[in-house]
């Protein structure tokens, strides 16, 4: 097979019930010019026999498999597969959502068209355990707002370059290894947004990582772009800066209760705009009262529940 335009990556761990619909959808997808490289991270059930099935079946050799030694998790598993990739442009998907036909020739296409843009990325449809649709989750432009951004999803395609200067996912992030990612990326490259959620179908389930551990994906997300902070201050426009630093204000001082980093954060809010950081002071107080409200009545209901009952 000669050097493929993209390289696409499928890391799986127990990945059974899903995992042929979402090999079947690269495969059948318009666009051929590409390898597909799946990782699996010590499968316990039947994952290994299906994808030595489709690589058997494979005549391009466009399909290559790795086995892990050892239960890597995602973000390992991610960068064990690419750095066997050769393709210009790289991709990754997982093993319980799959693409629509047309989803690499229009990533390709929308990336090819202007060689200033290093990451394309879309929306998604989302699904439900069964394959119905239940939805849409929409990403925004992250030129537009940072504060409104998603990060880029689940259908996204970028040059091999960016992968290599960013030294890949980061292991310590799992969990939120892709929105980290996205975030470095921003620092340092180009993104395209294409507002269309018909290229991909995202499932969601009972067994979804990132659903079944939301509060703490929240924090670790919170941490990841702290991380970054001084970097994004430096390349946001001045009414951006001041809602991450307001963000960042509100959420020590609520979340956290941490005085003294809420402090930090409106301090650095105050000289940027005032008004932000008045309407911040102003604000934190009603949370927390409410949320002291809500843990009393809670309490107050426990007692009661715990009365009668004698």
């Amino acid at each position: 097979m000669s050097t493929p335009a993209i390289s696409i990556i499928l890391p799986t761990f127990n990945g059974e019930p899903y995992i042929r619909t979402s090999i079947e959808s690269c495969l059948n997808q318009s666009f051929q010019d590409f390898e597909l490289i799946i990782v699996n991270d010590c499968s316990t059930d039947n994952t290994k026999s299906i994808i030595e099935e489709y690589a058997a079946k494979d005549t391009t050799g466009r399909i290559k498999i790795i086995n892990n030694l050892f239960n890597k998790k995602l973000p390992l598993s991610l960068n064990t597969g690419f750095e066997m990739a050769v393709g210009k442009y790289f991709t990754w998907t997982s093993d319980d959502n799959y693409y629509a036909p047309n989803a690499l020739q229009t990533l390709f296409d929308a990336i090819e068209a202007d060689e200033t843009i290093d990451l394309v990325y879309t929306d998604y449809t989302l699904i439900d355990d069964k394959g119905n649709i239940i939805g849409q989750r929409t990403f925004n432009n992250v030129y537009e707002s940072f504060h409104h951004w998603k990060g880029c999803g689940a259908c996204f395609l970028y040059k091999a370059i960016v992968h290599s200067r960013l030294n890949g996912y980061n292991p310590s992030a799992f969990l939120i290894e892709d929105y980290d990612f996205f975030v470095r990326a921003f620092l340092q490259f180009q993104f395209k947004y294409l507002q269309n959620y018909r290229l991909y179908y995202y499932r969601e389930h009972a067994a979804s990582l990132t659903g079944t551990q939301s509060d703490w994906v929240n924090d670790l997300s919170k941490l990841f772009v702290e991380r970054q902070l001084t970097a994004l201050i430096k390349k946001l426009p001045k009414k951006e800066a001041a809602l991450l630093y307001r963000k960042f204000a509100i959420y020590f001082a609520v979340q956290k209760n941490n005085t003294r980093k809420s402090n930090l954060y409106m301090e650095k809010l105050y000289k940027i705009s005032k008004m932000d950081a008045w309407k911040a002071v102003i604000y934190i107080p009603f949370v927390k009262l409410g949320h002291s409200f809500s843990l009393g009545f809670s309490g107050l209901k426990t007692l009661l529940g715990l009365t009668l009952k004698k």
